[in-house]
């Protein structure tokens, strides 16, 4: 029979890939579209900038000043120009800090980046399955169709012969006006789910096979805990390394002539040393201390629940498991029910009432094993989610 033909290609398994194919050029895609990746890549450039400043030989920009002064009987009578070039000076220790702050800023933002792939990666996931679930929803539809046009057939014929009433003929046509409308409504929905899918890659169609679970491999949400604390100890580092605002060297030149004054041309140097007290490092010493000990309990707090969602995802996954070979075996039986009651019903043993009866039950059973199928494909993929595992 055709509709058993088509129950088999359901219960058919899904192909699977390993996750660098398809569904790496699609999150590519994604992610050329994500505010927050392309923000966060623009972030790491400003971040990678600031190497410059930590290998400049002066901790800042230069500056140039001056002055002029006249007597009061007016400038020819005596006069004084002045030209000062000053120039800020790295504390002990203080740009080897600096530079350590600017790469762990690049680092961390490396990791933020490698956490938002994840976090992309997942919402592709789901709204692939989402996409997949209604493509399956749909293709059932279009099975219990033809099933319900090849019964009514049949009973059309048997009625037209006077083997069965005329209302059994109104009822197969009820069913196949329900059939087709629920076609029609599950195939709306498949194609907002692609839809959806199609907006988050750019136009890329939901038409990967299903991944396969793979090793667990260091979490990016992990990794980007521990860039974050690693650069909080390097920003402890430069604040220890800054006890005080940066000295400044420079040099003048001051020119005085006018009349009854002799005219002068002296250089020298001016130095200005900044102190070091309490109320300018204790705050910093303070704030820094607390962004370490934040970052330490996100890191801690993160491997809580990278841990817990693992143990849960595989949780679900056996669930699912368990439940999909339960639905299969539930559809198994349903066919056999069926294929035994359109026997009955060809031979006039059973009648239209108790046939769609028995479809109605295999119909429920084929709609279970396609949600079984799918959840059980869906907790793998949030398995692969939850070991922070990137296409």
């Amino acid at each position: 029979m055709r509709h058993l033909l088509i129950c088999a290609a359901l219960l058919a398994p899904l192909p699977a890939i390993a996750q660098d194919g398809g569904l790496h050029r699609h999150l590519e895609a994604a992610l050329a579209l994500d505010a927050s990746y392309r923000s966060l890549e623009a972030q790491r450039m400003a971040a990678g900038a600031r190497r410059v400043t930590a290998q400049s030989v002066i901790a800042g920009p230069p500056s140039i000043s001056g002055s002029f002064r006249s007597d009061t009987r007016g400038p020819r009578e005596q006069r004084e120009m002045e030209m000062d070039f000053a120039a800020p000076m790295w504390l002990p220790g203080q740009r080897g800090a600096l530079r350590g702050t600017v790469e762990s800023s690049v680092a961390e933002y490396e990791q933020r980046i490698a956490l938002r792939r994840l976090e992309v990666a997942g919402l592709l996931r789901e709204t692939w399955w989402e996409a997949a679930e209604a493509r399956r929803g749909a293709q059932l539809a279009r099975e219990r169709l033809s099933t319900a046009r090849e019964i009514a057939r049949d009973v059309t014929r048997r009625a037209e012969l006077g083997d069965i009433p005329p209302t059994e003929a109104i009822l197969a046509r009820n069913e196949t006006l329900s059939a087709e409308l629920s076609l029609a409504q599950a195939e709306a929905a498949s194609e907002q789910a692609t839809a959806a899918y199609s907006t988050l890659t750019g136009g890329l169609p939901p038409n990967l096979p299903v991944e396969t679970v793979r090793g667990r491999g260091p979490h990016p949400a992990l990794r980007a805990a521990e860039a974050a604390v690693t650069h909080a100890e390097a920003r402890q580092r430069l604040v220890a390394a800054t006890p005080r605002d940066n000295p400044e060297l420079g040099t003048f030149v001051r020119q005085e002539n006018g009349l009854g004054t002799n005219d002068s041309t002296s250089i020298g140097l001016r130095f200005r040393i900044p102190l070091a007290t309490e109320a300018r490092n204790a705050p910093r010493r303070a704030e820094a201390e607390s962004e370490v000990t934040r970052a330490v309990a996100l890191l801690n707090q993160s491997r809580r629940i990278v841990d817990a969602e693992v143990a849960r995802a595989r949780a679900a996954l056996s669930a699912a498991e368990a439940a999909q070979r339960l639905a299969r075996q539930r559809l198994s039986v349903a066919n056999e029910q069926e294929a035994v009651a359109l026997r009955a019903f060809r031979s006039g043993e059973t009648g239209t009432f108790d046939l769609y009866r028995v479809r109605q039950l295999r119909l429920e059973a084929a709609n279970e094993e396609g949600r079984a199928t799918i959840d059980a494909s869906r907790a793998r993929s949030r398995l692969n989610q939850a070991m922070g595992i990137v296409p």
